[in-house]
């Protein structure tokens, strides 16, 4: 079909067919039906609106639920955040804290190092002190015998207060004689006597056991100065705890 005509045709129609419509109800369902194959009929138009307009505020309303999740989401972090900070402060609280044990302990570290700087210092003198002993006993046990013990108590007494600073007591308990030197508060018992019996053994136990039964202390030390003693009883004395301090040959 040529163009022109298509074109005679369309012009026919238009100018014809309101009279065809009026004259004749039959063309009108025709072209209802015609019309209704191309395109939706109102009602069907209409619920297809109702349709896109629910699905729009599904959408909306999905929108909206979203950024109210994303909101809490962005508040848990907010909470999750504050609390890694406050654990940061605890841990830094904690840092703190040992920083200071740490100080402390190198204060008790130096303190301990003064204590035993102290003691070396006491021990030192003591054994300076112990030596003299030793040299006095050889000494009297040249010119005396070592038979006047009660000068040579009284000479030791005054070495050990006068240049050390050390305290000597002396004391009877059991009925037995007890010289004790006390330094830095450790209680350290001497035994003098020119020669010993063979129960010596035996009588240095008992003192000093009756010596911490009476005190409560229990002696640090226990020294038997001897002008003359066999070795084997030496030994025996040394290998029991007790020291002896006899001349050098």
């Amino acid at each position: 079909m040529e163009a022109q005509t298509l074109e005679q045709i369309k012009d026919y129609i238009f100018d014809h067919l309101p009279m065809v419509l009026e004259k004749d109800p039959r063309f009108v369902v025709m072209i209802e039906g015609i019309v209704a194959e191309k395109f939706p009929r109102r009602d069907e138009f209409a619920r297809m609106l109702d349709k896109v307009s629910r699905m729009v505020d599904d959408l909306h309303n999905l929108r909206i639920s979203s950024e109210e999740r994303f909101e809490q989401i962005d508040q848990r972090f907010e909470q999750v955040d504050q609390r890694f900070e406050q654990i940061d402060q605890r841990f830094e609280q904690v840092d703190h804290r040992f920083e200071q044990i740490d100080r402390r302990f190198e204060k008790v570290d130096q303190r301990f190092e003064q204590v035993d700087w102290r003691f070396e210092q006491m021990e030192n003198k003591m054994e300076a002190g112990f030596h003299d002993v030793h040299v006095h006993i050889d000494r009297l046990g040249s010119r005396w015998g070592i038979r006047n013990e009660k000068i040579f108590r009284q000479m030791m007494k005054e070495v050990l207060e006068g240049s050390m600073g050390m305290t000597v007591r002396e004391c009877v308990i059991g009925g037995e004689q007890f010289d004790c030197v006390i330094a830095n508060g450790q209680h350290i018992l001497i035994e003098i006597a020119a020669s010993v019996k063979p129960n010596i053994h035996e009588r240095l136990i008992r003192k000093r056991e009756l010596y911490t039964e009476e005190t409560g202390i229990v002696p640090s030390r226990f020294l038997l100065a001897v002008g003359s003693i066999h070795s084997k009883r030496a030994e025996a004395l040394r290998a029991d705890g007790f020291e002896v301090i006899e001349p050098e040959e």
